[in-house]
């Protein structure tokens, strides 16, 4: 199939799954139409004026919906983040930089120039050195290493982890990537970790032979979740920045698990870099003034058209 071809389909695609979307009851916006949206750049289209609810935590244009609950669990706040959007590309990534720079950036800064509906932080890959990176459909890095889960975005929107046994060498992980390529368009790959939950079964490792997470120690912490298609869950949490106690790997495990549903689960890079944005404005830890410039952020955007 041409990329002609390849892009009359996704467009057609695209306008099926917003009438989809509005029938199984996506709130209207007060906008034009909707398009799947390029890979290269930032976003096209700004959130949706009037999409956002009164209360800054739900937002919904009929292509991307958000929403925000909040809760407590062992004396500390944890939030969670709900999002469905029509067309993969609406997930996405942006960097605090040019691709291949090392610099950071405010959480904010970054999501209001992605345009992004909802932003939260990935995974400071520029932080390590280790592990396979790929933002946007370009591969950043190729250093893949047994101690680093990955978690890969394909074209559908669809999470797949892939985790190695302990002293997996290089080759095999290649070719692990390189045979799931063969089925799939990679278009973000993220090498933080672990993986808590894959296709449903929750993973039991032994975390020292992992890159440390701080797997059994209370923390400020994000993980990632597919809940089904085009449909994602964040669990986001507050820890000892805050002033409150935070929360472990497993206790967050048993939080999903206690929630149900959950298909894939990727522990992200939580302590200060622990960001929920949306439209522009942060959510978590409002109360306190400290924030870590970051290097990059998952993207939830806008596929509506501005009249």
């Amino acid at each position: 199939m041409n990329g002609m071809s390849r892009k009359i389909r996704r467009g057609l695609a695209a306008a099926l799954l917003v009438i989809l979307g509005c029938a199984a009851g996506f709130g209207s916006a007060e906008a034009g139409e909707a398009y799947a949206l390029p890979l290269e750049g930032a976003a096209p289209y700004p959130p949706v004026s009037g999409a956002l609810s009164e209360d800054g935590l739900s937002y919904d244009d009929g292509t991307v919906k958000v929403r925000i609950e909040e809760d407590s669990f062992n004396e500390t706040r944890i939030y969670w983040v709900s999002v469905s959007i029509t067309d993969p590309s609406q997930l996405r990534t942006a960097l605090a930089g040019s691709k291949g720079s090392q610099k950071n950036a405010q959480p904010v800064s970054i999501a209001r120039h992605a345009n992004a509906v909802l932003a939260l932080n990935g995974d400071f890959f520029t932080s390590h050195q280790s592990g396979v990176v790929y933002r946007q459909g370009e591969c950043l890095r190729n250093v893949p290493a047994y101690t680093r889960d990955e978690l890969l975005i394909d074209e559908n929107g669809d999470l797949t982890i892939l985790a190695f046994p302990p002293h997996t060498g290089k080759k095999p992980i290649e070719e692990a990537i390189a045979s799931w390529q063969e089925q799939h368009q990679l278009w973000n790959a993220f090498c933080f970790g672990p993986g808590l939950i894959i296709d449903g079964e929750t993973q039991k490792f032994d975390y020292t032979e992992k890159v440390s997470c701080g797997y059994p120690t209370p923390a400020q912490r994000i993980i990632f979740c597919q809940t089904g298609k085009l449909e994602y869950l964040f669990l986001v949490t507050e820890g000892k920045e805050q002033d409150q106690p935070g929360l472990t790997v497993p206790e967050c495990v048993g939080l999903l698990e206690a929630r149900g549903g959950i298909q894939q689960a990727y522990n992200l890079d939580g302590g200060n870099s622990t960001q929920i944005i949306l439209c522009g404005e942060k959510i978590n830890a409002r109360e306190y003034g400290k924030t870590r410039d970051i290097a990059d952020m998952i993207v939830f955007a806008t596929a509506v058209k501005p009249e």
